[in-house]
């Protein structure tokens, strides 16, 4: 259950970590001073032992270890229960904070919408594989990205209204899904918001196997989620859907890549990477309309 409101605390920033001490400390030095600010809190909830780190650097943070098995839907979960600020941000350790990040969330949760995210940047540019991840997983998210009403926001930017978080309390405890959270924002017809000053920079080096293993789970934790309780004839449409997906997936991300004018060069490099992704995603999906989730929701860890 979400904690009261303190009076002091506008904004809580909630630190998903799983990626590692280096990882964690990058993301942290990021905030620069913006994270001891007396009406910001910073709350870390890891999956690896941090202490000593977070205790020695940052003080100023509020910890909370899980699990090594924790995954990083209930990690969102743990730090958003934790948190006492009128506005609640999302953030994971993998992405460093872009310059005056806290004071654009703060300035952009004073126009009326509940949810506000924003761009998403790739700082790991040197190798195709990273770019390829990025692609799929971010390229939507990219600059230039105008001030609107979007579709989807990004996991690892978002920010919410204390209120909306007290609504979909119920849909929390099983960790922080982004579809599942989509869903209930749509029933109660509240929308997205892109707001493009507000920027976080992704930094990750991945290995083939793991991020095409990724891939899969990924895709079939949010099928078999997507297919829980539908008629059988939406399921049936939901299969034959995803075999068209190593076609459609491909065309969208480059057509969208090619419209912003960035990063054409780094999307042909990635190319290879990208469709064996693409094709993994495509086949979680499958399996996760075919069969559920299975145990791939317990993967993202």
């Amino acid at each position: 259950m979400m904690p009261p409101g303190r009076p002091r605390t506008k904004l809580s920033i909630v630190i998903a970590a799983w990626n590692g001490l280096l990882s964690l400390e990058r993301c942290l030095r990021s905030l620069k001073t913006d994270g001891e600010a007396p009406d910001i809190e910073v709350i870390v909830v890891t999956n690896f032992d941090a202490a000593e780190m977070l205790k020695t650097q940052f003080p100023y943070v509020q910890h909370v270890a899980a699990s090594s098995h924790t995954t990083v839907p209930v990690l969102r979960t743990t730090g958003v229960f934790q948190a006492g600020g009128e506005i609640v941000a999302l953030a994971e350790d993998h992405c460093t904070f872009g310059d005056g990040w806290c004071s654009e969330v703060k300035k952009a949760h004073q126009l009326p919408y509940s949810v506000i995210g924003g761009p998403v940047e790739n700082a790991s540019g040197e190798r195709a594989l990273d770019w390829a991840v990025y692609f799929y997983d971010y390229g939507r998210f990219m600059l230039p990205s105008p001030a609107a009403v979007v579709e989807v926001l990004p996991g690892n930017n978002v920010s919410f209204k204390r209120s909306i978080l007290q609504e979909l309390e119920p849909s929390l405890r099983a960790g922080f899904f982004e579809a599942a959270i989509k869903h209930e924002l749509e029933k109660r017809e509240l929308v997205l918001y892109l707001a493009p000053s507000v920027v976080v920079y992704h930094c990750k080096h991945y290995k083939v196997g793991k991020a095409i293993r990724h891939c899969y789970h990924l895709a079939r934790a949010f099928a078999g989620k997507r297919v829980l309780n539908t008629l059988w004839i939406k399921r049936a449409a939901l299969v034959l859907g995803s075999l068209a997906l190593p076609m459609l997936l491909p065309g969208r991300i480059v057509t969208r890549t090619v419209r912003k004018r960035r990063h054409i060069k780094e999307l042909v490099r990635s190319l290879p990477y990208l469709l064996t992704l693409l094709t993994s995603w495509s086949f979680g999906e499958f399996c996760g309309y075919c069969a559920g989730e299975g145990s791939s929701a317990s993967k993202w860890k």
